[in-house]
Formats: C-alpha cells, structure tokens, sequence
C-alpha cells in the first residue's frame, strides 16, 4: 500500500477545482428542486463527459460543506449516550442534548441533503443524453458514474431517513421552473428504504473496484462502498419490521433482509482481506493461527504501544481498512465538524469544542465488557477516545474528545491505558499532531472493515436462534474488534463464547463492541434507535441513555416516551413553504402555521 504522505496534494478530481463553479449558484435553493440556469441545466452545458464529471464532483462537494457534515454529528450523535456539553453557549445545540426538540431549531433543516439530492438527481438524468453526444463516452463508461451517483444520492437520504424516518422523496431532476415549489408530502420510510435497496442492488456490480489510486479508493464510492451501504440499509429495515405489526405486513422480510446483509458483508470482508494479502500488510489473525483472518490492523509493541491502527484510519487516512471517507485537505476544505464539536489547536493552545465524553466514559473497568464502564483498563480506544486532562482553574475535569484531532496515539504501558487519569501519570499516552481548528484536514469515515464486521455479526444476532453455529462465528468477529484494542489483556480476562451464546446475549454484546468501536464517528444515536425500532420500545435503549445525566432522567425518559419521539421534528420553516408536509406528532407545539 502506498502511504499517503502526498494526501494533502491529491483530491477528488475536479472537486475542489470545480468548486468555485458551484459555489453561488442558486439552482438549488428550494429542496428538492433543481433550477433551471443559464449555465448548468441549459442543454449546451451537457455536451460530453467531463460536464457529467463537473457536476459529480459537486455530489461530493455539497458532503463537505458544514451544513452537510456537522448534522452527520448532531443528527446521529449528539443525542447519545457518548457526550456531555462543554459549552452551553449554542442553545439550540443544549437544546437537543435536553431532548427539547422544537420545530423552529435551525440543525433541523434538511435542504443541504436536499441540494445533495439534487445535484445526483441531475448527473442521473442527463447521462444516456450524454453518451448520444459524446462519442468517446460509453455505456460502459456510464455505468459505474451511474452506480456511484446513485449510492450518494441513497446515502444523503439514509440520513434523513434515520433523522425523521418519513421524509419527502424525489429522484427527478426538474429541468424548469414549472412545478418546482408544487407540494410534496412526505413518503414513508419504508418505501424510500425499498426503493434505495433495489436501486443499488440494480447497480452495486458496476461500481469501481479500483480507481488506479489509494486516495481516490477510499474517498470515492466503489463498489465495496456500495455494499457496505447496502448493508447498513438492510439492517435498517430489518429491525424496523422485526416488530410485530411490521411483521404481520411484511411476513419474513425482515429475516430475509438479515441474511442479505450477512452476504453483502461477506463479500466485502473477503475483498478486504484479499487487499491485505497482496499488499502484505500486518492484519488481524495474520501471526496467530487459531484467530479468524481479518482484514483489521494490529497495533505493534516494543515495550510501548504504537497504535497503527487509529494511526492509519484517522492519522494518515485512506487506509486499507477504511471503505469510504469523506476527504478534506485542511486549506481549500476544513473538517469543520471536528473543529466545532471535539477541537483542536488554536493559538498554540489545544481548545475543547462544543462536547466532551460523558460520565460512562470517565472510568474504566478491570476486565473487559462489563456494565459500568464502556472500555476496561487494556482498551486503548479508552485514550484514542477520551484524552483526560486535569483542569487546573476548577475543581472538575476535562474530557476532551481526542479521536480525528490527534493524528497518532502511543501508549507507554497497555496494561492500563488509563494511567493517564492522573496529571502525575499522563505521560502514559503520547498524542502527536494535533490538527488545528483552522486547518483540520481529518476524514471524516463513513464506513470502514468494522463498521461491516459488527453489522454481519448483528445481523447474525438477530436472526439465529440460539445453537446455531453462526452465533459463534458473530461472536467471533465482535470479539476480534474487542481483541485488537486489547494487546495487553490478561489471559484471564478474555472473552469466552459460553457467556454469549444466546442471542440476546450476543446482540447486547455487538451492540456495546459498536459503541467502544464507533465513538465520535456519528453513529451511536442512530444505534440506538435501531435497537428501539428491533424492541418496538424505547425503553432499553433509554435505560442506556440517561445513564448520561447527573439529574432530570426521568424527564429525559418522559419525553422520549414514544417511538415518535425518537425521530426529529420537521422544521417550521419549511412546512410554511410546503403544505403537503406534517409535522411529527410527538413535536406538535404549534397548530398555526403561515403557508407561504
């Protein structure tokens, strides 16, 4: 594999120089809508691939941008379990962590997705008029466009999916003004994640396999990509029609959406791993015989720790093990959602941004996956996570989120990362490089190896009953994403499949791996959720919840009584422009609303 020391000088091509292009034009301004301008939808700007090109680019352009990325943080994170407010400065953000959801809080406008949409929406349309015009662009050449330009388009509204379940859906470019702000109510969700999963399934074959470059491998689709996303839409569905009355309307979609995903992840898994073997890198399984083969690095140790891998996922980025990440160079285009919410250096001085680890993150247990702390004394995604540091002007402490802003983390004794819970002893961890606020060039990962190991292994949990020997395999596979962040746990310590062999007790046990693993990567809130939807009640998922909050529990637990209230509100703003749209009921406030 080739090492990325050259990233900052690379970029998806044409994105960044195409960007100006893009940047003030206002043919995307109403969601779900793409204006006609003089330029871009005029049928003399399409006239060969590289238009086709320009206006992909903008598909992953529109990702970067602020509105884009920190909603990935705040609609999929922030409500979790994982963080507390460091600043109270921001109330519509203090807002949400208080579950007092409003229709008029601002993080809930979803036009930025929309313009995403939009932009896909409008490659898709305008490909076969291309390839009529353009004889050196073929069908051949189109496909693999048109499968990438659709997982984007799927992946922007698998987020508002997962932020407001029913949302409104359109696939059409609209290349005039005519009908453009007509109506457009909101569709259930399940019809948007059947059309997502058949689209892709139509298309996950002609995805690239390799774009002839390490960088653009992992920031742009491909077709591993595309099957992990799939995957994850899978899941998706299958616990939102595990509930009964799901499963009356659906008789056996949801098993079957099950083991669709443990087949999308075996393929990906295999491809991976087979990566790995060529480029003859060090992954999990490859020096011990009786551990399963997988395509996860190993942290290396010479008396002291060298994490590789935090050091290649979220230091050198673009590594073997990531799938796809959205890509940021630190000067033409900065990680705003890290610098906003987890910090970095300014001035010199390394600031806390807007959330830090919750009390559940503060201690650590002796042994591995025990209930009163997420990460034991060994897991050294206690430290790439959390970086404990003494407040010398108060009496409290500061948890800062330290994963995306230092760029490499070596512990000097693994056999308790979290010495370093003393100013005396915090010379345990060495953070280098940490990224300033003004320059963050962190990826931001959406999907990566684990992210489909533990979804095969929930899936598997999900689905078997108990002796079936694929419970083993999931447990496996949950514990080798355990196991790799624990080089220096005891024998005594580790994890036996006898204690997880149900599969309630498996799943509880993927679910609480997906948290250690996923910390601060915009996943946990969504998780959770799931896990409601599987249960058809809330009530597990909010005895984890609150365990957050010093006070007021109960009130947290009132207020996210209900299935509704798990899902965010429709923004006030956008049902005056658009009378077909209703309000989630569990955020009613306000009947009277002013159409426009």
């Amino acid at each position: 594999m080739k090492k990325l020391g050259i990233y900052k000088k690379v970029i998806l091509p044409g994105c960044i120089a195409l960007a100006g292009l893009f940047s003030s034009c206002s043919m995307f301004d109403d969601f779900l809508t793409v204006y006609p301008t003089n330029q871009v939808t005029g049928e003399q700007f399409w006239e060969d691939k590289n238009d086709l090109t320009s206006v992909l680019a903008s598909c992953y352009k529109q990702l970067t941008t602020s509105d884009v990325l920190k909603r990935m943080f705040v609609w999929g994170e922030l409500r979790s379990d994982n963080f507390i407010l460091k600043s109270e400065d921001d109330q519509n953000i203090k807002d949400i962590v208080n579950a007092n959801l409003l229709p008029t809080n601002g993080w809930y406008n979803w036009s930025s997705y929309y313009r995403g949409i939009g932009y896909c929406n409008l490659v898709l349309s305008k490909g076969e008029e291309v390839i009529a015009k353009d004889p050196s662009f073929t069908e051949s050449d189109w496909k693999p466009m048109a499968a990438e330009c659709k997982a984007l388009r799927a992946l922007y509204y698998f987020y508002l999916v997962r932020a407001f379940r029913d949302v409104p859906f359109n696939v059409k470019a609209n290349d005039t003004s005519e009908g453009a702000r007509d109506p457009m109510p909101q569709i259930p969700s399940e019809t948007i994640l059947s059309f997502l999963i058949n689209d892709l399934e139509n298309c996950k074959d002609d995805g690239m396999t390799d774009y002839g470059n390490d960088v653009y491998n992992t920031s742009r689709i491909t077709k591993n990509a595309i099957y992990a996303l799939l995957a994850d839409l899978y899941l998706w569905r299958a616990a939102k029609n595990s509930c009964p009355d799901s499963a009356a309307k659906y008789p056996g979609q949801s098993q079957r959406d099950y083991q669709r995903v443990i087949e999308l992840c075996d393929v990906v898994i295999a491809d991976k791993l087979h990566e790995f073997q060529k480029e003859k890198e060090y992954y999990y399984g490859s020096t011990d015989p009786s551990k399963m083969p997988l395509p996860i690095y190993q942290p290396t140790s010479f008396g002291r720790i060298q994490d590789l891998p935090y050091q290649e996922l979220f230091g050198r980025k673009g590594s073997l093990e990531s799938i796809f990440e959205i890509a940021f160079d630190g000067s033409r285009n900065i990680n705003s959602l890290v610098t906003s919410f987890y910090g970095g250096l300014d001035g010199g001085n390394h600031q806390s941004g807007l959330v830090g680890g919750s009390s559940i993150y503060q201690e650590v247990d002796l042994r591995p996956d025990m209930a009163q702390s997420v990460y034991c004394q060994t897991d050294l995604r206690a430290v790439e996570s959390i970086m404990y540091q003494t407040n010398t002007t108060s009496s409290s402490n500061d948890y800062r989120v330290i994963k995306y802003v230092a760029q490499e983390v070596e512990v000097l004794d693994g056999s308790n990362v979290r010495k370093a819970a003393t100013s005396a002893s915090a010379a345990n961890v060495n953070y280098s490089g940490i990224r300033s606020t003004s320059s963050c060039d962190a990826n931001w990962i959406i999907y990566r190896v684990s992210d489909v190991i533990l979804m095969k292994a929930e899936a598997i949990a999900c689905s078997c009953e108990e002796g079936d020997p694929l419970l083993e395999e999931a447990f496996n596979l949950t514990n080798a994403v355990l196991d790799r962040s624990n080089p220096m746990m005891e024998s005594k310590y580790r994890l036996k499949y006898t204690s997880y062999s149900t599969p309630t007790a498996l799943y509880d046990f993927v679910m609480r791996e997906r948290q250690r693993e996923f910390f601060a990567e915009g996943k946990r809130w969504f998780d959770l959720v799931r896990m409601a939807m599987r249960d058809n009640s809330t009530q597990n998922m909010l005895n984890l919840l609150v365990a957050k909050y010093a006070s007021n529990s109960s009130a947290i637990k009132a207020k996210l009584a209900t299935m509704n209230s798990l899902f965010s509100p429709v923004l006030k703003d956008e049902m005056k422009v658009n009378p077909a749209l209703v309000q989630n009921p569990a955020w009613i406030v306000d009947e009277d609303i002013v159409r426009n």
